[in-house]
């Protein structure tokens, strides 16, 4: 094997970025229902369908490994997100790589045009849906300047990823500045720095930026908002936490509870899974599968709670190489074995080198200063005082409420 063959790879960096500020205009009162969220502009594509299925499916399998990768640690990342890159990677490559890229993110069926058209119409059709939330899917492709790739690629990028494509040398210090520019404009300076340096050996990046940011459409007060322990794996923690009394959607089983806060207008929302007391998280989140997931979101009701959430503020940083080859996405990284040839005629040189994911979720209540002068006690609106008291590791949940696609998925097991 030469050494060309062994240095040659390509990088698919995947970043995304939520900012989630709990402030709106709306304040809970006596017998308000929860409205419902609004009507999609269109109806969901046949191949939509299949893509936020397939998508929704590869979320909770790598969430799950991840959660068992980083156990006592805290995760929040955007399946949605390394999934659309790696479509888009994709288009590049052939035989048994592909194939096992497929059943990795579970498009088995679903043809070549049907990801790019669906993922590109999918992503225009939530960016525009809520006024009041701010949704952003972007995707860059850099490739070498010496590297010769066919044009057929580069075209299915800009096309169905609207990825921003050229040609960058790579050995030049520049290139990271243009690179980390690209991405802090797509993030809007939430993370300006997404990479160090490039290797001058790599030949191609692809990069993805999903961003969120939302305002909570019934608000939490800051007045509200007393410092209280948290009981993680830290052990007991001193905490901000935040209070909210009125209606919210809710679920209760044996093994967990679930709200979900709506953003906006209400087509995306937060949803809080915590286990019940004496039930583990590691058990709480093998129950989140595409059908239990279903089961439990559809038997959401509306129910008059008082809510304590505390603040939390999670930045991830991971190479997911290892959790792809785990669940059988082995060639494509494997130099010789790849087959890459849709993308370059020296396709069978190259394999992928980096998948890595970098994101930010904040959740706070600044903004909106409410005018009482004092904190509220619970049931203070006269409903029954069932309380949810988010006081040991949950699991947060943002997704788009009508199509169904989950954007980002994560666990708080420490503050």
């Amino acid at each position: 094997m030469s050494s060309y063959l062994r240095r040659s790879a390509f990088s698919v960096v995947v970043f995304a970025c939520v900012a989630c500020a709990s402030h709106a205009d709306l304040q809970p009162g006596v017998g308000i229902t929860a409205p419902a969220p609004p009507a999609l502009p269109r109806s969901v594509t046949a191949g939509e369908q299949k893509i936020i299925a397939a998508s929704n499916d590869f979320s909770f399998r790598l969430f799950r490994q991840l959660a068992r990768s980083q156990a006592d640690s805290n995760v929040f990342a955007s399946p949605f997100g390394a999934s659309m890159a790696l479509g888009l990677a994709m288009n590049g490559t052939a035989g048994t790589t592909t194939d096992q890229m497929r059943s990795v993110l579970s498009l088995g069926g679903v043809s070549d045009s049907e990801v790019n058209e669906s993922y590109r119409s999918l992503v225009t059709l939530l960016t525009g849906f809520d006024p009041m939330a701010d949704f952003r899917a972007g995707n860059a492709l850099w490739y070498r300047n010496d590297f010769a790739v066919h044009q057929d690629f580069i075209d299915a990028g800009a096309r169905s990823y609207d990825a921003q494509v050229g040609a960058l040398d790579f050995a030049n210090s520049a290139a990271v500045q243009t690179i980390n520019a690209s991405m802090s404009t797509a993030t809007t300076g939430r993370i300006p720095t997404m990479l160090d340096r490039v290797d001058a050996s790599q030949t191609m990046l692809l990069l993805n930026a999903i961003y969120f940011r939302g305002t909570f459409r019934d608000r939490f007060d800051p007045l509200h908002t007393t410092a209280q322990p948290f009981y993680g794996q830290a052990g007991e923690q001193v905490t901000k936490m935040m209070y909210r009394v009125g209606p919210m959607s809710y679920f209760a089983s044996h093994e967990l509870e679930a709200v979900a806060l709506p953003f906006g207008s209400g087509a995306f929302a937060m949803t809080i899974v915590l286990p019940r007391a004496g039930k583990g998280l590691e058990a709480t989140i093998a129950l989140l599968q595409t059908s239990g997931w279903t089961q439990f979101s559809s038997q959401l009701r509306d129910v008059g709670m008082n809510l304590f959430l505390p603040r939390f503020r999670i930045l991830w940083d991971r190479t997911l190489k290892d959790d792809l080859v785990a669940f059988g996405m082995r060639e494509a990284f494997l130099p010789g074995a790849a087959d890459f040839t849709r993308m370059s005629t020296r396709g069978r040189e190259l394999s992928l080198g980096v998948v890595k994911q970098k994101t930010l979720i904040d959740i706070n209540e600044d903004g909106t200063v409410a005018a009482a002068t004092a904190p509220l006690a619970p049931s203070t609106f006269g409903f029954v005082p069932l309380v949810m008291r988010v006081e040991r590791p949950f699991i947060v949940v943002i997704h788009e409420r009508v199509s169904g696609t989950i954007v980002f998925m994560g666990k708080v097991v420490r503050m």
